[in-house]
């Protein structure tokens, strides 16, 4: 084992495997570790039964602006032509095919989607349709089948979407990075970090068992938990984050497709959508509720204390949570989700609110919610514009990374990569193939660098 690693990883979930493979394929980087505190890869919010397994593109994101629809339409065509490499007997684990659209309910909707639509999405997605009733009925039976036939509904579709396992396409990764024998690659599990310090040319890295490790440049690729390194490690820009926990109902399968609701803009948590499942074709799952948890991770009621520790609590801080929840839209969804917690009245609100504004048909002993899917995203506030940001970010140090990831994250995760891989090595003085990059993916590695970054 390295006395000193190149690189070392901090977490096994898509963005910290998609950054080993990336620096095994396309970097002259000679030793990477990666550090994972739970058993195995994908295990958080990675996993697909902590997601709505979605690869965005930004075409039915109506909280987009058209600016970060192209940008996400160019990030996430990388995963797809990533996961359109793979040989048959991954591929059809990791990636599926399927109807996506977005739907606007009620006449105040359809008029702003139409909007949208016309306003420049249709120049940045040429597929993109914006269809009636008929046609929508025609993709999607269960959508029309009930309606009051008063009732005012439209959508815009490309045709095609596709469903991602994204657990499934971290540990890919890790296959795919292990192939090339000149790097040392060591992965370790169950090891918690805890410090991270500056010793001369590197950095010592401890964990809760009390082992240390030396590498020259550390990705902090830790979901929730980024942002409170970041500001352990004396860096941040301005930042706090607001968690946002989402839990999913589900039914028989009722749908074709993916079916996503209006969002309006500068909301940058999805409104409730409609997803088939695809570890299991029977059913048609609906969410994300949204839940405010004072908690870093699902179910790890222990992490309120570093959740504290991600804020600033000054003037700033305050003054951005202030408008966050003066919003209109975001008072409304989250007074509703609140409603949707109550034991009882909860499900019956949510059907009549959120489902059935999809399927009219679904009736309350068809639907059940699932405990164990769901996960937490951190939704980054920005303490100068006093808003949400929308999308991911970066905070970067001399030999340090630190990756906050909401949506569109893991859809984002090859992209991502590309950035913090040309990163590392000019930091250390390295190669990035920017060449057999280029090949791989026919695009430009600088171009996607210098529009993402």
């Amino acid at each position: 084992m390295a006395d000193i690693f190149d690189v070392i990883i901090i977490g096994a979930g898509i963005t910290g495997t998609s950054l080993l493979y990336m620096l095994s394929r396309f970097t002259n980087v000679k030793s990477v570790l990666l550090i994972e505190k739970y058993e195995g890869v994908a295990t958080l919010n990675s996993s697909s039964r902590n997601n709505s397994q979605t690869l965005h593109f930004g075409d039915i994101e109506t909280n987009y602006s058209l600016d970060k629809a192209r940008k996400v339409k160019t990030i996430s065509t990388l995963t797809l032509k990533y996961c359109m490499s793979l040989p048959d007997r991954f591929r059809k684990q990791v990636i599926e095919q399927c109807p996506t659209m977005v739907l606007a309910v009620g006449s105040e909707e359809v008029e702003q989607l139409k909007k949208i639509y016309e306003s420049g999405l249709r120049e940045v997605f040429p597929t993109l349709q914006n269809i009636d009733k008929g046609e929508i009925g025609k993709l999607e039976p269960n959508i029309t089948a009930g309606r009051d036939p008063a009732e005012e509904i439209s959508a815009i579709t490309s045709g095609h979407g596709y469903m991602v396992n994204f657990g499934k396409l971290a540990e890919t990764f890790i296959e795919d990075a292990k192939k090339n024998t000149k790097v040392e690659i060591k992965i370790i599990f169950n090891h918690k970090v805890v410090e991270t310090k500056r010793t001369g040319d590197y950095f010592t890295v401890r964990t809760d068992g009390g082992e240390e490790f030396k590498g020259r440049f550390v990705d902090f690729s830790t979901g929730t938990y980024s942002l409170y390194f970041a500001k352990k490690a004396g860096l941040e820009k301005n930042l706090s984050i607001l968690d946002i926990g989402g839990g999913f109902y589900e039914s028989r399968r009722m749908l074709n497709g993916k079916v996503y609701r209006f969002q309006h803009s500068g909301i940058p948590f999805a409104a409730v959508h409609a997803d088939p499942d695809i570890n299991n074709p029977n059913v048609t799952r609906y969410g994300p509720t949204v839940k405010i948890p004072l908690s870093l991770e699902k179910g790890k009621g222990g992490t309120l204390l570093d959740y504290i520790r991600s804020f600033d609590f000054d003037l700033d801080t305050f003054t951005s949570l202030k408008n966050v929840f003066m919003e209109k839209n975001v008072r409304r969804i989250i007074t509703k989700n609140m409603v949707y917690d109550i034991p009882g009245v909860g499900k019956r609100s949510f059907i009549k609110n959120e489902v059935n504004k999809i399927v009219p048909t679904l009736r309350i002993n068809e639907l059940k919610f699932d405990p164990n899917v769901g996960g937490i995203r951190p939704q980054i506030l920005d303490e100068k514009t006093k808003r949400f940001a929308v999308g991911d970010d970066k905070i970067r140090g001399k030999g340090l990374t630190f990756n906050i990831t909401p949506s569109p994250g893991a859809s984002a995760c090859v992209g991502n990569a590309l950035v913090d891989a040309i990163d590392i090595t000019k930091y250390l003085g390295l190669e990035f193939s920017r060449d057999n990059f280029d090949r791989m993916f026919e695009t430009e590695a600088e171009k996607i660098y210098s529009s993402y970054s």
